[in-house]
């Protein structure tokens, strides 16, 4: 491949997968120094991707607008104005080979696992790791384009404005971001891969008997999940960020944390991307795809009645995460903070 390739990577959603997807930039432009990467993404998630060296520019596509065909026109033009000679198409799925059929890329590439039809518009690029961590299968593409993967790196952006932002926010509800905080987030994308609230109270109460301070982050559609975790620690121990924090000022919350916990979540596989120590809670999905990865920070802590395989990695199970009991992670979390 030439030095000076033009690659589009497309990527557009949810949060864990876009993360999932940042080393097979790393090996990308580890191999390619002089290439042109281009990320296609949803505006909500373009903050987590990182600017020069790593990306020259990020396209917006508007999901809404993808079942438009007059929107289709617009992005044929502005795609095919910029002259890829390659798109990644780590998503495949149906919305993002509508991307890669509209790039004007000669080569239109995917990882194996085609779905939704994208199969008529990609080429699957399939390794040795097809059926491991999801991690691996997007590394695979960029072993078929010739780069060498010697290593697992998440090249995350830091925010400085964002981080005075948080400094703020903490030191107003009696927090700081230089001494120890633990950050727990109570949401998930799917209510059955949540951990149950009461234990997320019940642990919470531990935490700051043992003199903790516990920060919680999450979406605004978590708000009554957080007031209940408040209420029911009753401490000003517990700093609720729930919903008062943009991506960037997430990001910065869990770079500065002591530790991070929580169920299968966005949130969860930047902590582990950052590298900080994280507790993290399995039962309807399989870790072993879309768990976090790559570190000996991770501690993983899975439902004694998890069915969740490689090849069922989602478990319609309502009771399953119940069964990870608050004694088992508060006895992880003690190991790990040596209370």
């Amino acid at each position: 491949m030439k030095e000076d390739v033009r690659i589009l990577i497309i990527k557009m959603s949810s949060l864990g997968d876009i993360i999932h997807a940042l080393p097979t930039l790393y090996a990308l432009r580890q191999q390619y120094p002089k290439a042109h990467i281009a990320w296609a993404i949803h505006e909500q998630f373009k903050d987590v991707i990182p600017l020069k060296p790593w990306v020259d520019e990020i396209i917006i596509i508007d999901k809404k607008q993808l079942k438009r065909l007059s929107y289709w026109k617009q992005l044929w033009k502005l795609l095919h104005d910029k002259h890829f000679d390659i798109s990644l198409d780590l998503q495949s799925i149906a919305k993002s080979a509508i991307v890669a059929g509209l790039s004007g890329a000669k080569k239109r590439y995917a990882y194996w696992e085609l779905r939704e039809g994208s199969w008529l518009v990609n080429t699957a690029l399939v390794g040795d790791h097809k059926m491991e961590h999801v991690i691996e299968r997007y590394l695979d593409t960029a072993r078929a384009l010739g780069c060498d993967v010697d290593d697992i790196v998440f090249p995350l952006p830091a925010f400085i404005e964002a981080e005075a932002t948080v400094t703020q926010k903490l030191n107003a509800r009696g927090a700081f971001i230089e001494n120890p905080y633990i950050v727990m987030a109570p949401g998930a994308r799917w209510a059955v891969k949540e951990w149950p609230i009461s234990h997320f109270v019940d642990l919470g109460k531990r935490l700051v008997a043992a003199g903790e301070t516990v920060v919680l982050i999450g979406a605004k559609e978590d708000a009554d999940k957080g007031r209940a975790i408040v209420e029911g620690v009753g401490s000003d121990n517990i700093v609720n960020l729930i919903g008062d924090t943009n991506l960037k000022e997430l990001i910065e919350i869990i770079r500065h944390s002591a530790l991070y916990i929580s169920a299968d979540t966005g949130p969860l596989h930047i902590a582990n991307a950052l590298k900080v120590p994280l507790v993290a809670l399995f039962g309807t999905t399989c870790p072993e795809r879309t768990g976090p990865y790559g570190g000996d920070h991770i501690h993983i802590i899975v439902s004694p009645t998890s069915r969740a395989t490689l090849e069922q990695p989602l478990v319609e199970d309502l009771e399953c995460m119940a069964q990870i009991t608050v004694d088992t992670v508060f006895d992880t979390v003690k190991e790990m903070r040596n209370l």
